[in-house]
């Protein structure tokens, strides 16, 4: 139990730390806006907390984590791009390329912030969105099968897993 308070206290000040030196960074140190640079700090420290808890291996995995986020934030971007280029290209067309279908898809991740993180961020992408969970994966709407949204779903959760630190699995559960 000690141990599991000290985990999460300390990822409480490392995080709070971490925010402040970038709410600094961007906005100054003005004590016109402590106000809300404390309100910013807190909120941003309790939604890490939230989509990222502290891992039960304290500190020994960060660096992997780390890179792995750093990955997936450079993969989703580009992916971002490269697909709302493809969205936009579709919807101007004088007979838009549009064929939409729903997919099915397993989940690779275990249930948890993890699964989350990548639905939520698989709804991010121009072209599929999940339209539901289901006991053994999601449903996909996609505008195109051209666009792989099973393949983009794998790829995405395989990210996801390395920055979470967790190992992706086929036919990982319930949702």
């Amino acid at each position: 139990m000690g141990g599991r308070i000290m985990r999460w206290l300390t990822a409480i000040v490392l995080r709070a730390l971490l925010l402040t030196a970038a709410w600094v960074s961007l906005a100054g140190w003005d004590a016109d806006y402590a106000a809300y640079g404390l309100l910013s700090v807190g909120a941003a420290t309790a939604l890490s907390l939230a989509l990222l808890p502290p891992a039960r291996d304290g500190m020994r995995g960060w660096p992997g984590r780390a890179w792995g986020s750093v990955r997936l934030a450079g993969w989703f971007l580009a992916q971002a791009a490269v697909g709302g280029a493809d969205v936009a290209w579709r919807a101007v067309q004088r007979t838009p390329d549009i064929e939409p279908e729903v997919v099915s898809a397993p989940f690779l991740l275990p249930a948890g912030s993890g699964r989350q993180m990548a639905m939520l961020l698989m709804n991010l992408m121009p072209g599929t969105m999940v339209q539901r969970a289901v006991s053994d994966g999601v449903e996909l709407h996609t505008l195109s099968l051209e666009l792989n949204p099973v393949e983009q779903w794998e790829q995405l959760q395989r990210r996801v897993a390395r920055a979470y630190g967790v190992s992706p699995t086929p036919g990982a559960g319930e949702p």
